[in-house]
């Protein structure tokens, strides 16, 4: 009883959160890769959290032992690709104000 009240909860915060995504996806504040992996990750863990045997089949395929330690790989690896891109899209906002800074200090000495 317990474990279908905690699906249930879980499906509902999973469909809100997909329709957030959509929402952001409406107004143009996350593009269309954004858009997918978001979509695709919250599909991704209701299936999880609705067929938990679905990690271990797919970690028996890989050659991987348990679900779990599958699950935990594709976490961290998620995780890192993550980080790397903010670090990318940090980098690049930095280099832009560096520009703009410039342009303006040197357009303010004229």
């Amino acid at each position: 009883m317990l474990l279908l009240l905690f699906k249930i909860i879980f499906a509902l915060f999973s469909l809100s959160a997909i329709f957030t995504v959509w929402q952001k996806k409406q107004k143009t504040l996350l593009g269309n890769k954004a858009t997918f992996f978001w979509i695709v990750f919250w599909l991704a863990l209701t299936l999880v959290v609705f067929w938990p045997n679905s990690t271990q089949i797919l970690a028996d395929y890989i050659g991987i032992g348990r679900g779990v330690d599958l699950v935990i790989y594709v976490s961290i690896a998620c995780i890192f690709y993550l980080i790397f891109k903010m670090n990318l899209k940090i980098e690049g906002l930095k280099r832009d104000l560096t520009d703009v800074v410039r342009t303006e200090s040197l357009e303010s000495k004229k």
